[in-house]
């Protein structure tokens, strides 16, 4: 293109310049030089101007990303750059990032006004807003940012990320550990950052006050998080608050993706119960690293993967949680979910199988969890609970094998509970549950199954069949 647009003259000296080795030389010390930080920050500085150079939508992080570099960055605010700009971008960002943006945090947090009658445009750069380090401590002079800006926001940006030396660094310079009611900590307590939570809680946060989300917030976190809930705890957290809520939540959570144990062992001694909750129950994965990007708000709890909560249903009630809250409902709440593991802790703590007319068998024969059924027994849940509702259950859920586990319980399928799991059965098109309560006792001739089963081609075909072979 260019042998077509230049003349020959300038052609030749641009050959002849290209073959000097001096010049190749030259040009790459430019090329360094211009990827420099000193280079780029004076360049930040002229475009943009010191007041707007920081600007998150108007200066350098929005028109030149690439050049937005914490070494960038940290030398704009020693040529005075103004960390005020866009609500105090700088130090919401390198709260987010932390790393090597950690000393950005530090000597934004220090800085502070040369005068009280000294315009942006009369600093000096040369000597403009510097003064870091521990001979501000005693600075008369107001500092230039506020860290208390947006109630707080970014301490609770580091302390949703994690980011323990930046969340010192900002109490350290007079963030409140209680911004928002505590939302700092519960952030903390969210994320899993255990390391966080404890330097909030030394540093005034208050576990136990009443308005205190953190403990529910880290409980919510599975086993992954039991440091943090212990952690908690050890500083007052209530674990009956609210009606023993933290032990419900963990209940209903309960084995989460953890594969059954295996059927339970005949022995309902507590050391057996335990053993049986904890035999191959894996390890909390780690948790990932939080993606390196910034929220305008705060930093919101990451997606929770799928985790186990057996563990800290054990501490919890170690801890003085009631297993027999709201009148037995952590154990009703696992057993409903097929959390094995977690219905043989609570068990093996106290919880009553029997509570609420044998809530928690109803519920586990309804869908079908054959090994919660097996604990429930053995723990003295009664099979003819509300009128030999659990045989019931399981017929309208179509569960044969909770139906024949009921059966060899004593559930008693000639009375009217028969004639309901027969119907239920029918209902459902299940001919193998249907001839099962007949082999039982269960009545065949009785008008209300003889209505059901002519609804249903399936059952009709099995009883012909039945009665052929007979």
């Amino acid at each position: 293109m260019l042998d077509r647009v230049l003349p020959l003259d300038v052609l030749g000296m641009i050959f002849i310049l290209a073959q000097w080795p001096s010049l190749a030389r030259v040009s790459r010390a430019f090329y360094a030089a211009s990827q420099s930080a000193g280079v780029r920050a004076r360049y930040c500085i002229a475009e943009f101007g010191r007041a707007r150079v920081l600007d998150g939508a108007l200066g350098l992080p929005a028109r030149r990303p690439r050049m937005a570099r914490p070494d960038v960055v940290l030398l704009l605010l020693r040529l005075g750059a103004d960390p005020r700009a866009d609500d105090q971008w700088v130090l919401r960002h390198a709260c987010d990032r932390a790393g090597a943006w950690t000393p950005i945090v530090r000597t934004v947090v220090h800085m502070r006004h040369q005068g009280p009658r000294r315009r942006l445009v009369d600093l000096d750069p040369a000597s403009g807003w510097r003064g870091v380090g521990g001979a501000d401590a005693a600075d008369p002079r107001p500092l230039l940012v506020d860290v208390h800006d947006g109630d707080d926001l970014a301490l609770r940006i580091a302390a949703g990320r994690g980011h323990t030396a930046v969340v010192n660094i900002l109490l350290d310079a007079g963030a409140d550990a209680e911004a928002l009611r505590g939302e700092p900590l519960a952030l903390a307590a969210a994320n899993a950052h255990a390391d966080t939570l404890r330097a909030l809680l030394a540093r005034g946060a208050d576990a136990g006050a009443e308005h205190s989300r953190a403990l529910r917030s880290a409980v919510l976190c599975g086993d992954a998080n039991a440091a943090a809930v212990a952690a908690l705890l050890d500083a007052g957290a209530a674990v009956h608050a609210v009606d023993d809520s933290c032990l419900l939540a963990a209940a209903y959570a309960g084995d989460g993706s953890a594969p059954p144990p295996g059927a339970p062992p005949p022995d309902s001694s507590r050391a057996a119960l335990l053993a049986y909750a904890t035999a191959d129950l894996p390890m909390p994965p780690p948790r990932p690293a939080p993606a390196a990007t910034f929220a305008r708000r705060y930093a919101r709890p990451a997606p929770r993967l799928p985790a186990t909560h057996v563990r800290l249903v054990r501490l919890l009630i170690e801890r003085g949680a009631d297993p027999n809250a709201c009148q037995g409902r952590p154990l009703a709440y696992a057993c409903a979910r097929g959390s094995v593991r977690t219905a043989a802790v609570l068990l093996a703590y106290g919880a009553a199988a029997s509570a609420r007319d044998s809530e928690p068998l109803r519920d586990a024969a309804e869908r079908g969890h054959v090994d919660v059924m097996r604990l429930l027994l053995r723990a003295g849940a009664d099979v003819h609970a509300a009128g030999d509702a659990p045989l019931v259950n399981a017929a309208r859920g179509g569960h044969a094998a909770a139906v024949a586990l009921l059966l060899a319980s004593g559930a008693d399928a000639r009375g009217p509970a028969g004639v309901r799991a027969l119907c239920a059965a029918a209902r459902g098109g299940w001919p193998e549950l249907v001839l099962a309560l007949i082999s039982a006792g269960a009545d065949a001739a009785h008008p209300d199954f003889a209505a059901c089963a002519r609804r249903s081609r399936s059952v009709r075909a099995a009883l012909l069949m039945r009665l052929s072979e007979l």
